[in-house]
């Protein structure tokens, strides 16, 4: 947003000092010299600025196409990894896997937020959600806001709860709810079986912090499997061959 609003005042300065200069020439209106001047340096600075900007941008998007292709590579990799060492029939279809970071609104620091940097879909079960995530809720909120691995068999979960109505959601405890709206909870409910978030850990500073997290999305009646600490074990070393590439 901030973006395009710096773009559109840079195009009405070049279009309003261009068309002083036109006037002038045709000697529809008389301007002072420093004006006229500064109409000249306006033009020409803001036409390098957008040059050297589109050069910039170009460049940006094609380190950041190399970096999408080996995050994809380094993603499927993990998943053919974990259906090795799991074996006993399962499917790489059936598992997808992501890589979130956190964020802060530049109009509203207060509060973190976690966006979906990259995804790998389980092409069995490509489903997706409305549900906005932030530390604390979901599993990946969870696994950020605890700085640990968060492993929810939800299928399981969900199949014991019911179908309670909105008010008995209400007084489900956090663990239960992972801070999901009742609406949220149902947007989910069908859509995921088994989840396992690792968080991605920056130690490069005095102090460790947290900068995401890598998260499995299995099928149902595979969480003993995908909860393994082999399996935990190879999702820690993806998450920290991606801190430098993607967070």
């Amino acid at each position: 947003m901030s973006k395009a609003l710096a773009k559109t005042f840079a195009a009405l300065l070049v279009a309003a000092a261009a068309a002083l200069l036109a006037l002038n020439g045709a000697r529809v209106i008389t301007v002072s010299t420093r004006l006229l001047l500064a109409a000249i340096i306006t033009t020409t600075v803001l036409a390098a600025v957008s040059t050297i900007g589109g050069a910039w941008t170009e460049w940006r998007e094609q380190q950041l196409g190399h970096r999408r292709e080996l995050v994809d590579f380094q993603l499927d990799a993990t998943l053919w990894a974990i259906v090795d060492q799991v074996g006993r029939g399962l499917d790489y279809r059936d598992l997808g896997i992501a890589i979130y970071r956190t964020y802060r609104r530049w109009w509203w620091p207060f509060r973190e937020g976690l966006r979906r940097v990259q995804r790998v879909r389980a092409t069995h079960r490509p489903v997706s959600s409305n549900i906005v995530f932030r530390p604390g809720k979901g599993v990946l909120g969870r696994c950020v806001e605890t700085h640990a691995v968060a492993a929810y068999d939800l299928a399981q979960m969900y199949r014991d709860l019911g179908q309670p109505t909105e008010d008995e959601w209400a007084d489900l405890p956090p663990d239960i709810t992972l801070n999901l709206s009742y609406a949220e909870y149902l947007d989910a409910r069908d859509k995921y079986a088994v989840v396992i978030a690792s968080p991605i850990i920056d130690d490069g500073s005095t102090q460790a912090k947290v900068r995401g997290c890598i998260v499995l999305d299995g099928p149902d009646g595979r969480f003993a499997d995908l909860n393994a600490d082999e399996v935990l074990a190879l999702l820690n070393s993806a998450a920290q061959g991606l801190l430098r590439q993607v967070l």
